[in-house]
């Protein structure tokens, strides 16, 4: 999907464009990446995709010609309405002029069945995005917040966001977030994981939900974690990492000042004295491949230092050398040996 001029785009391009819509109704990894992607490069159009992916979700959009008065009287309507939520609207002749490619019968009946069309929306589905493995993607939050989530991850994120209620996602798999400030309003940002609830006012963290182990690491700001089955409550300074297994069923501090709790979403692994049992562990949640060693004491060594991960092979190369060892790939499996 290449269409440079995108950045140019107004409401009405962005409502008539079939590769938009398409990713709207049936989005697909790729589709995501790339608008996740168009948002984090282009914020100043953010609004607009919001407002036309929320038009497109609430309406059956065909292509069909309406007179210039039926849209406005439309606009107005979901104006006041308030459907496009999350921003201060104001009525705009932004239709006059321009064949609007697609508002069905529906949508026409919003003028006088305004209250059931917000009734519907609503209770609308969540918006989600989900990572393939080796695969990350920036996300824009309707808040400005920004997201970069890990490969083989999944977050789901309200699409009906305002300016008073709390900020909401649902994490699985692992994300870094750099939450937009509310001075005003004091609005709270709260991640969802599995097993914690993580707590935040405008800060930038890392949380890893994957398998038995909850982790949270704070690089700057400050946040609450909030055990959701147990009455505990940890706060959280920066550098610091809070860590919550199955097994300890508690919230435990560690530190969680280095570089490697973040560094993957610069496409990089950062090791200290990390074993290779640890880094089979990365490589199969990030890329899907179970790791085997025909040696035990294999799994045991130790390894310090930065390697690129944006590509497996690459990855495998360089612990191939590192190690003076040989993987081997068999189907979905990778063999460690001498």
């Amino acid at each position: 999907m290449n269409v440079p001029d995108y950045k140019n785009y107004v409401l009405s391009d962005f409502l008539a464009d079939r590769n938009f819509k398409s990713w709207v109704k049936t989005p697909t990894p790729e589709s995501d990446l790339f608008w996740g992607e168009f948002n984090f490069n282009f914020p100043q159009k953010k609004t607009l995709v919001q407002e036309a992916r929320l038009i497109i979700l609430a309406y059956n959009v065909e292509e069909e010609h309406i007179a210039p008065s039926q849209i406005n009287r439309i606009w107005q309507n979901m104006v006041a309405q308030q459907i496009l939520i999350g921003h201060e609207i104001k009525p705009r002749n932004i239709f006059l002029g321009l064949k609007w490619y697609g508002v069905a019968a529906s949508l026409v009946l919003l003028a006088v069945a305004g209250i059931v069309a917000w009734n519907k929306f609503s209770v609308a589905e969540p918006m989600v995005y989900q990572t393939k493995y080796g695969q990350l993607q920036n996300i824009v939050l309707p808040d400005g917040s920004k997201v970069t989530l890990n490969a083989n991850s999944r977050l789901e994120v309200n699409q009906k966001w305002s300016d008073e209620a709390t900020r909401e996602v649902k994490l699985t798999g692992e994300a870094y977030f750099e939450v937009e400030k509310k001075p005003k309003t004091k609005q709270k940002f709260v991640v969802h994981t599995s097993e914690l609830d993580v707590v935040v006012l405008g800060t930038s963290f890392d949380v890893n939900d994957r398998n038995v182990r909850t982790s949270v690491a704070l690089k700057e700001g400050s946040v609450r974690i909030e055990l959701t089955h147990r009455n505990q409550v940890v706060l959280m300074k920066k550098g610091e990492l809070v860590e919550f297994t199955k097994a300890d069923n508690s919230l435990v501090k560690k530190d969680g000042s280095s570089e490697k709790f973040y560094a993957w979403k610069d496409n990089k692994l950062v090791f200290e004295n990390t074993s290779i049992q640890e880094v089979a562990s990365l490589i199969q949640e990030n890329y899907g491949l179970k790791v085997s060693f025909t040696n035990e004491a294999l799994s045991k060594r130790k390894i310090s230092g930065t390697i690129p991960n944006d590509n497996l092979e690459l990855l495998l190369n360089s612990l191939e050398t590192i190690f003076n060892i040989k993987i081997r790939k068999e189907s979905e499996q990778l063999i460690f040996e001498k």
